[in-house]
């Protein structure tokens, strides 16, 4: 089995040097399941909480994360919170923390946002589209140019 997938970078690696946001989009086009990867690496202080995670969709590309309709979002929060649905876990001083979103493509809009925003600095922020389960697996898996974002295709025996 070849499990194709189409890795896509949704935003430049960043650096925050203050509380801030990370956000970026995919063009999900021809593709029926989404792993939307958040890494972030270590953070100025032991328990730097995340306050904001949330994937937005839209037909058209967005023109800024949160223009989107909210697919999903939650929220940082202690751990013993009766609030928070979900308690996103704090990012580590001395880890690096990987946070992975799973969605089912199908019956959903176009584009896919994602935005990530911790409350202090943070060393290094990613976000990562793995597209799965293509249309057309050589169409849509096809090596990108040099010039464009995302996945150079390499087939091992």
């Amino acid at each position: 089995m070849h499990p194709y997938c189409k890795a896509i970078p949704m935003c430049e690696g960043l650096t925050l040097t203050s509380a801030g946001t990370v956000s970026g989009q995919v063009d999900t086009v021809g593709f029926d399941y989404a792993m939307i990867t958040i890494q972030a690496g270590t953070a100025e202080a032991a328990e730097t909480a995340v306050t904001t995670l949330a994937l937005y969709e839209n037909d058209t590309a967005l023109t800024a994360a949160t223009s989107g309709t909210v697919i999903y979002a939650c929220q940082g929060a202690a751990a013993t919170s009766t609030s928070a649905g979900f308690v996103l876990p704090p990012l580590s001083s001395t880890k690096q923390t990987t946070l992975q979103l799973l969605l089912d493509l199908r019956g959903r809009k176009r584009y896919i946002a994602a935005q990530f925003a911790p409350t202090k600095q943070t060393v290094g922020v990613s976000l990562t589209a793995h597209l799965f389960r293509p249309e057309n697996s050589t169409d849509n898996i096809a090596t990108v140019a040099t010039t464009s974002d995302g996945l150079r295709l390499f087939h091992c025996a």
